[in-house]
């Protein structure tokens, strides 16, 4: 501390004491120095102050205390305090100004130190703590001194007044509470106590308290002091947590997921509860490590699962794989791992990752894939597996140099059963006929069902040469055909076998398959029942007929196709009686087809049915036309297909004709031939006959004699006419012997009430013979080819013309 005085305003020495000298390190004579050369120790914005202030104390006696820094000659600051007080002379007026200053550098340091420290206290509070809270000897909390924001239930604790277990907090608080009441009134501090108010208006604050008690220097208790926290949010927060942590527990039980760990530092591996409980281990006695699980692994999964967590360490990524383990109860399980780097500051410190039991799903893949690769009837491969194994085998034969064979088989007959005997029986045959042929063919063939009553086989080892293949398909022939009793009755079946040799008929899948194809329908065309080996100089025919048999079908559906019609004479009445309805195509490119070449087609490829039944609407809409156009009432007579029996609801559909065309029942004549009954049984026959015969349709059993006929058929069907065969009118002129036959056959006729049509009559000797014979109708080019319907109507009117003058001369002559 040092003293200094001004005896002027004007003044620009002032004396300063020997102390203050040393402070400002000056050197002075006799004590006085330069006011300037002194304000210049002090910093710049302390100056123009300190000289205002001295200003003001000359001019009006203004005392003052002004705290600034003074800079010494080693650059350190030291804190000091101006002070000026004037002295006034008898008038009052100021004669002197003096004062002092000192040095207030440790003080200034230690107040500040003192504001740091309650600065430091009160962020610590604040940051700790949303309030603090005290409260007297009988535990009742003091208001809070401050006005606090809050709702209803956080006023509640700052109005005080009440000790807290006198305050509404929540039911599930209540032991708590108890246990709270108990420490307060033992007087032990507590930490971290949290409970839940509620407000008058419902309102809820969730507060987690920390409390000292006090006492004074005699020992009185005097309350408690503490702080308090709102940790609403977090409560909501943490209840949040807690409900996901328990669906994600759920979810890992109900996905049955385990979690794992693994440190490189300690080289432990740590297991979530319930990856033991997957894993079906005793998290007591086993310690998970890869020496201690790899027992469990099936196969090379072990190593195959180290590899993969070296990847993931190496690559720092992540990465999957399905594993399957032996479960400790026998069973083997299917687990999907997923695996992790565990990456800190950029570094990797391990790998974690989850393990999920898939077995449920795998077994369900495994059997759809089963199901996706298996014929669910018979259990063999189903043709998307046997398409696989046949590329497969082609080019392991192309690659080794060996030799194999693709057989196509296909059931003859097998329609039959099932529109016989029912789709149980038909699939029933069919399971009998692959255990047939597992049985028959063993191990080292690969058998497959295609579809439907077609199965294949490929064979490898059962010989090279066209022979050796032929005799392995006719013993697979010979085992499938006959009678084969089933639950429903007996069935007869045979079979038809294409062979393609692989690979030379065939470097790709779909080709080996068409050529086994094309050999099975060149089979097919040979008779049934025979296998067939493909032979290329045959490909371009065949193909030519399944070409014909796109066209043909085309031309059904594009309407494209024509009813020519053919008269049937009466030679006793010399009239006209009926047209038989024949059918007729043009090839757009080939011109017109002989039905001898397409009709064949129809009925292998099944497009019969649908040309069938063009055929019928069409002659009965032409029929219909002819009696709309006042023409004589004159049948129409239109082949049936075995096939459009067996096939559709035949009765359905000709009623359906006839009521779309309005043409009469009486004067439709359906002609059936013999092979209706050699390929199915007498039962759906007759029942269709019947039913055909209800309709009052009449039927014709056609090309009588030239096939398996049986005179029972003519007793116990409902046949209106017998259609004998073109081979026994031909030469029947020349022929005394088919002169006899043909009598007979007439005279049976005439014995069952039936009519007798002669067709194929070309000669007019012919003519004469049939009507000494006392044959009813004649068809033939004798009369007239098939003409188109527009022409139909002339050539009857024609044919009348020439016939009956005859007919009157025969009768006059008799």
């Amino acid at each position: 501390m040092g003293y200094w005085e001004s005896e002027s305003p004007d003044a620009t020495n002032f004396w300063i004491s020997p102390e203050l000298a040393a402070f400002y390190e000056f050197e002075t004579a006799d004590g006085f120095i330069s006011i300037a050369k002194v304000r210049e120790s002090y910093l710049p914005e302390s100056r123009e102050i300190l000289a205002a202030h001295y200003a003001a104390c000359w001019a009006s006696g203004q005392s003052y205390a002004v705290q600034t820094k003074l800079r010494r000659s080693d650059g350190s600051l030291l804190d000091c305090m101006v002070h000026g007080e004037p002295e006034f002379d008898a008038h009052g007026e100021v004669r002197r100004v003096s004062g002092m200053v000192r040095d207030v550098t440790e003080e200034t340091s230690a107040l500040r130190r003192l504001a740091e420290s309650e600065q430091r206290l009160a962020d610590f509070v604040s940051t700790a703590s949303d309030w603090c809270w005290e409260s007297d000897a009988s535990h009742r909390l003091l208001p809070y001194p401050r006005l606090l924001t809050g709702n209803d239930a956080l006023q509640t604790v700052a109005a005080g007044g009440r000790t807290r277990w006198e305050l509404a907090y929540a039911p599930e608080d209540e032991e708590a509470m108890a246990r709270h009441r108990a420490d307060m009134e033992a007087h032990r501090p507590f930490r971290d106590f949290a409970y839940t108010l509620i407000g008058q208006d419902g309102s809820r604050i969730s507060i987690r308290t920390n409390g000292k008690p006090i006492f004074a220097d005699d020992g009185t208790f005097l309350g408690y002091r503490g702080t308090s926290n709102d940790i609403t949010e977090l409560k909501a927060a943490e209840a949040k947590l807690d409900e996901r942590t328990r669906a994600l527990r759920e979810a890992h039980r109900l996905g049955k997921i385990g979690t794992w760990s693994y440190r490189l530092d300690t080289g432990r591996s740590v297991w979530e509860p319930e990856l033991f409980h997957l894993l079906g281990l005793d998290p007591e006695t086993f310690e998970p490590s890869h020496e201690n699980t790899k027992s469990y692994f099936m196969g090379d999964d072990a190593e195959r699962f180290l590899e993969l967590q070296k990847r993931v360490l190496r690559t720092c990524g992540t990465e999957a794989i399905d594993l399957r383990i032996l479960h400790p109860d026998g069973t083997v399980h299917d687990l999907a791992i997923t695996c992790k780097a565990d990456i800190a500051h950029g570094k990797v410190i391990g790998i974690f990752g989850t393990v999920q039991d898939v077995t449920e799903r795998k077994e369900a893949e495994r059997k759809l894939e089963l199901l996706a690769y298996s014929d669910p009837l018979t259990g063999l491969a189903n043709r998307a597996l046997f398409k696989r194994q046949l590329g497969d085998m082609i080019e392991n034969c192309a690659m080794e140099g060996r030799s194999g064979a693709l057989l196509l088989i296909d059931l003859d007959r097998f329609k039959e059963v099932n529109d016989s005997l029912g789709h149980a029986a038909g699939d029933e045959l069919l399971i009998r006929v692959a255990a047939t042929l597992r049985l028959e063919l063993g191990p080292q063939a690969f058998i497959a069902r295609l579809g439907g009553d077609e199965f294949a086989v490929l064979a490898d080892g059962c010989g090279t040469s066209d022979a050796a293949l032929t005799e392995f398909a006719d013993r697979i022939i010979a085992k499938l055909s006959g009678p084969v009793d089933l639950t429903e009755g007996e069935a007869f079946i045979g079979a038809t076998i294409g062979i393609a040799c692989l690979p030379e008929h065939g470097l790709a899948a779909e080709t080996a398959m068409r050529n086994a194809d094309l050999a099975l329908y060149m089979a097919k065309e040979a008779g049934r029942g025979r296998a067939q080996l493909f032979e290329p100089i045959y490909a371009q025919a065949v193909q030519q007929k399944l070409d014909l048999g796109r066209h043909l079908r085309h031309a059904v559906e594009a309407g494209t196709l024509q009813a020519h019609y053919q008269p049937q004479v009466d030679l006793r009445a010399g009239c006209v009686t009926g047209f038989e309805a024949l059918l007729r195509w043009s090839h757009p490119e080939r011109g017109p087809i002989s039905p001898a070449e397409f009709i064949p087609i129809a009925e292998s490829s099944g497009l019969i049915v649908d040309l069938g039944l063009w055929v019928l609407r069409e002659a009965c809409r032409q029929g219909r036309a002819w009696l709309d156009a006042g023409l004589p009432r004159r049948s129409v007579s239109v082949n049936v297909s075995p096939a459009q029996i067996w096939s559709t609801n035949f009765e359905t559909a000709v009623s359906t004709v006839l009521a779309e065309t309005g043409f009469p029942a009486d004067l439709l004549c359906l002609e059936l031939t013999e092979s209706l009954f050699v390929d199915h049984t007498e039962q759906r026959t007759s029942h269709t006959l019947m039913a055909l015969s209800a309709l009052g349709v009449r039927l014709a059993l056609d090309d009588f004699g030239s096939g398996y006929s049986s005179l029972g058929y003519l007793t116990r069907l409902p046949f209106d006419r017998l259609k004998v065969d073109r081979a026994f009118v031909d030469g029947i002129s020349s022929a005394p012997a088919k002169r006899k036959l043909l009598g007979g056959i007439i005279a049976l006729s005439r014995g069952l009430g039936m009519t007798v049509v002669a067709e194929g009559a070309e000669l007019s000797a012919e003519v004469d013979v049939l009507r000494e014979l006392d044959c009813d109708l004649v068809q033939g080019f004798v009369f007239s080819q098939p003409v188109a319907a527009d022409k139909a109507p002339l050539v009857a009117a024609r044919i009348e013309r020439e016939v009956r003058p005859i007919q009157l001369i025969r009768r006059q002559v008799i």
